[in-house]
């Protein structure tokens, strides 16, 4: 749904990955596998590294592949709700500026949200930059 208004409005905009890092983190599943727990871990570091470290999102996510080699296992992360924020937060763009914020905004909602994992979130995105 997001991606089509994206397409639609925008193109394919640069918060685009921010937005799906957003949504990813915002449903987790049930984290029995380690799949699920690397796609959760992998994609609030990037948030972390755009956020919090003002990285650009492209050089955050090869950081970040880094960090899935070898199979490592991934922790369970906990986090205090869903986020007040959801997709229809960037739905509701009016145009790409607003659009752009907006994903931001859901973002660093989600981020807030995984609070409780906050230290395991940064260790795991400096080992991405130091492998």
């Amino acid at each position: 749904m997001l991606q089509t208004l994206e397409m639609e409005r925008y193109g394919y905009p640069d918060a685009h990955r921010l937005g799906v890092d957003a949504y990813a983190a915002q449903h987790p599943g049930p984290g029995v596998e380690r799949r699920d727990r690397q796609s959760v871990l992998v994609h609030l570091a990037s948030i972390h590294l755009v956020i919090e470290e003002g990285r650009v999102v492209a050089e955050a996510a090869e950081a970040l592949r880094r960090l899935t080699r070898g199979r490592p296992e991934f922790p369970s992360l906990r986090r205090r709700d869903a986020g007040a924020l959801d997709l229809r937060h960037a739905w509701e763009a009016v145009d790409l500026a607003d659009y752009e914020r907006r994903v931001r905004e859901w973002a660093e909602a989600v981020w807030t949200s995984y609070g409780p994992s906050h230290e395991i979130i940064r260790d795991a995105a400096a080992q991405a930059y130091q492998a």
